[in-house]
């Protein structure tokens, strides 16, 4: 779910603002805000507030690009299955790291 800078730029957008308005109204300089928009840099509990009252937005929909219906995050089954899928990952991950822990004891 790491696309809410995409999410970022197309809220600036429809509030009608530039990079440059958006840093100036943030306080930050406009490399930094680009980086945001680019997913360069990460964004931080305390960004994304600042974020949300200078779009006059909630977090939430920052994060859900406008609103959680349309979204999709709220349908049914829609979060379940992105867990499912994360567990998934994990399971398998932990499977590869037993085989390279496995290895490097049998090399002792």
């Amino acid at each position: 779910m790491d696309r809410f800078h995409e999410n970022i730029r197309r809220a600036r957008l429809k509030k009608g603002y530039s990079q440059d308005d958006m840093a100036d109204l943030m306080g930050i300089e406009r490399s930094t805000y680009s980086n945001f928009e680019l997913g360069k840099t990460k964004l931080f509990a305390k960004c994304m507030t600042r974020f949300a009252e200078t779009l006059g937005m909630s977090e939430e929909e920052i994060l859900l690009d406008g609103s959680p219906l349309t979204a999709g995050y709220l349908q049914a089954g829609v979060l379940e299955d992105r867990i499912d899928a994360q567990e998934l990952k994990l399971d398998r991950l932990s499977e590869k790291l037993d085989k390279v822990l496995e290895l490097l004891q049998s090399q002792k």
